[in-house]
């Protein structure tokens, strides 16, 4: 075939301070065996040496082309250059990763045999920061949407899809950071055929700056949750043992906050209303307004938090108006874990005997009656409370008792469009 026979590619590639990897992954598109390519570059005012390979590339490469401008982000880079673009096929390729020479080439004859595709993805390497191989990137053979439940089956510099597609599911949510591909493959997934080619066709460059590595705890997990929640109305427990596994050193508490945000135990006790303050201090009585579902009754509170001021804090737990215990804190950092059982919505005080005024202090001009500082405040279910202890007496375990103990089928959530 000649070249205005075959299928235009168009491979958009979103940059912002790459100039160390870009030239390699411009190369990596640019010396293809396969030529009706369109190449974009959509730049995000980029501060290093950047820019500058762009102009070099644009002026000697007709098929090349770049904006360098600023954005929202990954995701409206990505959008923006598939509105740009002129192929029917499209490739996906951030700025520090790398094609296989052939790659297009196989990905175009697959179109071509298949073509009632709208996405196809192969194998990658994860590729160190001078290319050295690391190890596989774990692709799986896609058959149902429900596949995508447990990882990413995907790696995304390896997938190419088809414009239509993507459009029609309304593109990348760019509110997503790290999980821009993974959300974008299940919703395209719902709708559209998807198909694996056993070969290698990318590589996936892991350093030190890359999001991947860099947020993978504070942003990558809760999105995670967040995506799981919206497509399988739960999480998977493979998701989970990944985090606990590789970042058990933030411990329990972290986890337990964020676990009750994405209710990954199910119908957990929460905290309605709480009058502690917004900096964490806490009044001479704490209360804490607790909404409780029968099915999940409450089984315990617990509260990390700082005694600054006193040497001996003494705390009376009541449950409802009813006396429950007494405890007295005698260290500055303290954990608190107070047995409670209700299977109904019910209202916690704490009331404690010591109080000051940072006024009379000298301290500032804050004229609060105030006691201690409770960071954490979390009710906690039977499966949450054994969760804590088992993540705080032996965190290694954790990953075999959420096996035995919580067990999560999807439910595939249909579009809406």
């Amino acid at each position: 075939m000649y070249k205005d026979e075959l299928p235009l590619v168009s491979i958009i590639t979103p940059s912002y301070n790459q100039g160390k990897f870009i030239r390699e992954t411009i190369e990596s598109v640019l010396t293809q065996d396969y030529k009706n390519i369109e190449y974009i570059v959509l730049d995000g005012k980029s501060t290093d040496d950047t820019v500058d390979i762009l102009k070099e590339y644009a002026k000697s490469e007709p098929r090349f082309q770049f904006i360098s401008e600023p954005d929202h982000g990954q995701g409206h880079a990505v959008n923006k250059g598939v509105k740009m673009a002129s192929g029917e096929i499209i490739g996906w390729l951030n700025s520090d990763d790398t094609y296989f020479p052939g790659a297009i080439k196989k990905i175009v004859d697959f179109f071509e045999r298949y073509p009632y595709l709208e996405v196809v993805y192969g194998k990658g390497y994860h590729i160190d920061e001078k290319s050295n191989i690391i190890n596989s990137y774990p692709v799986k053979p896609y058959k149902k949407p429900e596949d995508f439940f447990d990882f990413n089956i995907i790696c995304q510099p390896a997938a190419f899809f088809r414009k239509e597609a993507f459009i029609n599911v309304n593109g990348i949510n760019e509110s997503l950071y790290f999980t821009l591909d993974y959300d974008l493959w299940i919703r395209i997934a719902k709708k559209y055929s998807l198909r694996f080619i056993n070969d290698y066709l990318a590589n996936s460059r892991l350093h030190p700056d890359a999001k991947t590595m860099a947020s993978a705890l504070d942003r990558g997990l809760p999105e995670i949750l967040d995506i799981s929640n919206k497509h399988f109305g739960t999480v998977s427990n493979n998701w989970l043992y990944h985090f606990l596994t590789h970042y058990n050193e933030i411990g329990p508490y972290w986890y337990l906050n964020l676990f009750k945000n994405f209710d990954v135990f199910k119908n957990s006790p929460k905290i309605i209303t709480t009058n502690r303050y917004e900096d964490f201090w806490t009044g001479p009585s704490l209360q804490i307004n607790i909404e409780i579902d029968q099915r999940n009754p409450l089984e315990a509170l617990l509260i990390k938090g700082e005694n600054i001021i006193f040497h001996n804090l003494e705390l009376r737990v009541y449950l409802n108006n009813e006396f429950i215990n007494k405890y007295t804190v005698k260290e500055k950092d303290f954990e608190l874990e107070i047995p409670l059982s209700s299977s109904q919505s019910s209202i916690i005080e704490i009331k404690c005997s010591h109080q000051f005024t940072p006024s009379n202090l000298g301290i500032n001009v804050d004229s609060r009656s105030l006691s201690y500082i409770a960071r954490d405040i979390i009710p906690l279910s039977h499966k949450e409370h054994d969760f804590y202890n088992k993540f705080k007496n032996e965190p290694n375990t954790i990953c075999q008792w959420l096996n035995n103990n919580r067990k999560e089928t999807p439910t595939l959530i249909l579009p809406e469009y």
